[in-house]
């Protein structure tokens, strides 16, 4: 009975009370809306400063709650990142069942000895590149099995293979550098030079990769790095094996290009990786009726993560429906308008934080907030580009608190761990995120960023 009282909330559990709770708000929050046009040299659809005006109230009843999680599973973007996951999934399940990544682990572990914990932060760095210069919240989503099990090689759990490859990403993205889908996206709105600002975003990246790498081995635990030496030697793949790691790594090369230089969506790589599933079936030697069980066993293991991200998507069209997403933010806004001037940045920052459990892609953040702030910063004296600063950061740096982020629920899928333990996890460093944040802020005023 002591047992069953400390088991972790189940996900839908959490999901189904903030449906209720979005549903209850519209209710007690004014309705409100705020114009938008479509900016022609961006093609985003941007908020109109000053437009916003209360509404006729559209409140959720709660009983509308089951049609509207249909809704969202059905229609929509949720229905894409379900099967982009089920996709990813069933390819994984095929190379993974090949025994190929596990040798691959357990070889490199073996020769690495007392140097392996060299492993997190060489992950965390080479995964916040590809969130720097590329925005790829999504690389976590694909690359998540492969960390899991480097993890598992290592002697680590799988919160630490989810926090090698997320965290690191989500680092490189919250730095913001060349991510066109956050940065890009807002200094386009805030007519600045594009990538304009740089030496900043580098900093922060630095800062940020080695916060979070010493973050994960603090919290890795596991074998002290001397007890490696006593590790039996593996041998290297076998030659299918190393076919399989051979097609893996070129579909990932081939899925960076398409996304960099193609302009790939989540179909182009859900594609790719399904052809890796059947190339690398073939290579192990397995049948087309194992390779069709495999795929159908790794979308499976799925289909609980599929839901939530189904309910997570209801909650967003909750708000959506309620008309009270843009009520929120103008309250926000509001609020940092009466701050003192020392406070003003840091109040932008702090908004775009909250605002950002609400909204949790980088370029629709960027085309609700930054016409609203661009305005917001010129009346009050400040750069547009620490305006800037402030949203990405804000939208960045716990951007993997949300219930409603779809990498963060896609990840909590793949990997089997609970929302609830993913938030004791992450939380203490949420808290070092928001210092790093505020003395970025601060730095930026002082510069004259």
């Amino acid at each position: 009975m002591g047992e069953r009282e400390r088991r972790p909330p189940h996900v839908f559990l959490i999901l189904a009370g903030l449906l209720l709770l979005a549903s209850a708000l519209t209710w007690l929050i004014p309705a409100g809306s705020f114009q938008r046009a479509v900016d022609g040299s961006t093609g985003q659809t941007v908020v109109i400063p000053d437009s916003f005006a209360f509404v006729r109230p559209s409140p959720v009843a709660p009983w509308r709650l089951p049609r509207l999680l249909f809704q969202a599973i059905s229609t929509g973007s949720a229905p894409r990142l379900i099967f982009f996951v089920f996709f990813i999934s069933g390819a994984f399940e095929i190379v993974m069942e090949s025994g190929a990544v596990s040798a691959l682990c357990a070889w490199a572990v073996g020769r690495a000895r007392d140097r392996r914990r060299l492993v997190v932060p060489i992950f965390v760095g080479a995964f916040s590149l590809v969130g720097f210069t590329m925005g790829l919240t999504t690389a976590s989503i694909v690359f998540l099995p492969l960390g899991m099990a480097v993890a598992r090689s290592l002697g680590y759990g799988p919160v630490t293979g989810m926090a090698m490859v997320m965290l690191g990403t989500n680092a490189g993205f919250a730095a913001g550098g060349y991510n066109p889908f956050s940065v890009g996206v807002a200094q386009a709105i805030a007519e600045l030079p594009l990538y304009s600002g740089a030496w900043l975003r580098w900093l922060l990246l630095a800062v940020l990769a080695v916060v979070t790498s010493g973050y994960i081995l603090y919290r890795a635990g596991g074998p002290a790095p001397s007890d490696a030496a006593d590790l039996p030697a593996a041998p290297p793949p076998s030659r299918p094996q190393g076919l399989i790691l051979v097609l893996l790594s070129g579909t990932l090369i081939l899925v960076t290009w398409g996304v960099s230089a193609r302009g790939w969506d989540m179909g182009d790589i859900a594609a790719a990786f399904l052809v890796l599933g059947l190339l690398c079936g073939a290579a192990a030697g397995f049948g087309a009726g194992q390779i069709c069980a495999l795929l159908t066993r790794g979308c499976s293991r799925m289909m609980s993560g599929a839901l939530a991200i189904g309910m997570a998507a209801a909650l967003r069209l909750v708000l959506a429906e309620g008309q009270i997403l843009d009520t929120v933010v103008f309250s926000l806004l509001q609020t940092v308008e009466r701050l003192p001037a020392w406070g003003q940045l840091l109040g932008m920052f702090y908004a775009n934080a909250l605002l950002d459990l609400l909204i949790t892609s980088g370029s629709s953040h960027a085309a609700v907030a930054m016409p609203l702030m661009v305005p917001l910063a010129d009346a009050l004296d400040l750069s547009r580009q620490s305006a800037v600063l402030a949203f990405q950061l804000g939208d960045g740096l716990v951007n993997l608190i949300s219930p409603i982020s779809n990498t963060l629920v896609s990840c909590l899928a793949l990997s089997g761990l609970s929302y609830s333990k993913w938030l004791r996890y992450f939380l203490p460093l949420v808290g070092l995120y928001l210092v790093i944040g505020t003395g970025a802020m601060l730095l930026a005023g002082a510069a004259g960023y």
